[in-house]
């Protein structure tokens, strides 16, 4: 259902004479494209770009009126009606506080036009409506949609952050990840779970790191009310391990990297007994697989996209791949999938992922991450360890034929024994302490203490062993409560 503008627009609501107006003007248009505020860094200062919204023909009804939009709300719903009083007080002190600060802007020469911490603007307004007046917006909120412009003053919408706090998409999407329908099938359902074990079960051995995509294992038949006409099937993540005989899947380079790193760990400890230690990815690094570009292009086909909007796309893809057949083309699921490498899915899916292409009606990538993404890896923070430890045989090589073949990865590694997992999952920096030693101090070219991500990038660059000692034992332990 299209959100709709109830009353006057954004424009002709400004000031008490607007505001008055508004409450009773018996109207709706429902919102084309929503406004926008954009801002230009120059000087250290954030300038806004605003952009109105646009709008569709004017639906009238006495319904359609804010004010009863507002007491209609709060008399069919008691529970919003005692929310919204509840949440009056502090509505009224960020109100005010926003005024004040944006007031002192004014007074310094400034515009009055700022932002939040989560990037919300700010505008100082001397007619600004009355704070106890916005538990009626709350109501009117519920009861017509996304309502702008209600008797009380907008309601504050879900920012970025609010919507997706784990950074599936690129943009801003359109309703909550926690709040998304789909229907995923999990095939690991009919699998045994892995045995949650302490830390102290990995004692004396090596753990090796294996960064690990968060997918799971199953099929996605739907996604925000689109039944796919293909649905997609996915093996991917730690639940690989249980799916298959096999420890792990990648392509051969990476199998053979993995076990050449795990040997020369046998030979500089003398210990035998090496465990892989799933460490978790980024929530977007599921684009690498075929079965996110697969649930893209089911997406596609109930995406109203332009031929001409289509053909600016495609343009851009043909640039790095000449041979992409086009987002419209039946062929494009089948041709993501025969790409020989990742990255090439990689990159057309980080494309895609822009509010260009989103406000051309491009489908949201992000939803499809999170919808094949591992219900419990959907919050897991990136770079922890702890959620699969599973023996390698070391000695035994790379599968270049599985009995199981993964659909994305031509190779496997063999195991040597059941996954196992913690409780909890514990940060990279504890788990591989004395790897973490080795960063102490390091800094960019710049001479800057280096960022989180660039140790992350080094970290899986050098994929470093931990000898699982008494010390880190107690420190797990201590840390999961044990």
């Amino acid at each position: 259902m299209a959100p709709y503008e109830y009353g006057r627009t954004a424009e002709a609501e400004r000031g008490l004479l607007g505001f008055l107006a508004n409450a009773f003007t018996p109207m709706r248009r429902p919102i084309r494209t929503p406004a926008e505020t954009t801002y230009m860094e120059a000087d250290g200062a954030l300038y806004p770009q605003y952009r109105p919204a646009t709008y569709g023909d004017p639906e009238f009804g006495f319904e359609y009126m804010p004010a009863y939009q507002a007491i209609s709300g709060l008399l069919s719903d008691p529970e919003a009606a005692v929310d919204a009083a509840a949440a009056m007080p502090e509505a009224m002190r960020q109100m005010a506080n926003q005024q004040i600060v944006a007031g002192l802007d004014v007074a310094g020469g400034g515009s009055g036009e700022l932002v939040d911490e989560d990037g919300n603007p700010i505008s100082y307004d001397p007619l600004a409506v009355a704070a106890p007046l916005a538990p009626a917006g709350i109501a009117a909120a519920k009861a017509g949609g996304a309502t702008l412009g209600a008797m009380g003053g907008r309601v504050k919408p879900l920012t970025k952050t609010e919507l997706d706090p784990m950074k599936y998409s690129n943009i801003k999407l359109d309703e909550p990840l926690s709040e998304m329908q789909y229907d995923f099938e999990p095939t690991s359902l009919l699998f045994p779970d892995r045995k949650i074990v302490k830390p102290e079960s990995l004692l004396g051995k090596v753990a090796l790191f294996g960064a690990g995509d968060r997918s799971g294992v199953g099929t996605l038949k739907s996604l925000s009310g689109q039944v796919f006409d293909e649905p997609v099937s996915a093996l991917g993540g730690r639940d690989y391990q249980l799916a298959t005989p096999y420890a792990w899947a990648s392509d051969e380079g990476v199998i053979s990297g993995l076990l050449a790193r795990a040997k020369k760990a046998q030979e500089e400890t003398g210990i035998d007994d090496v465990v892989l230690a799933h460490s978790t990815m980024n929530p977007r690094a599921v684009d690498f697989t075929d079965f996110n570009s697969a649930a893209v292009a089911e997406m596609l086909k109930a995406s109203k996209i332009t031929k001409k909007d289509a053909k600016q796309f495609d343009d851009e893809i043909k640039k790095s791949f000449p041979s992409f057949p086009g987002v419209k083309s039946p062929k494009f699921r089948e041709w993501m999938k025969s790409q020989k490498s990742g990255k090439t899915r990689t990159l057309i899916m980080q494309e895609m992922d822009k509010d260009l292409w989103r406000s051309k009606g491009f489908p949201m990538v992000g939803k499809a991450r999170y919808a094949l993404t591992e219900k419990a890896q959907q919050n897991v923070p990136t770079f922890q360890t702890g959620l699969s430890f599973i023996p390698i045989d070391v000695a035994g090589g790379v599968v270049k034929n599985p009995i199981m073949p993964h659909s994305t990865y031509n190779t496997a590694m063999r195991r040597a024994g059941d996954p196992v997992q913690f409780s909890e999952t514990i940060p990279n920096e504890i788990f591989y302490r004395d790897f973490f030693k080795t960063l102490e101090g390091a800094t960019t070219k710049s001479g800057a203490p280096q960022p989180a991500s660039m140790k992350q990038y080094t970290t899986r660059l050098n994929n470093p062993y931990q000898i699982v000692d008494q010390e880190l034992v107690d420190t797990m332990s201590g840390l999961l409560g044990y």
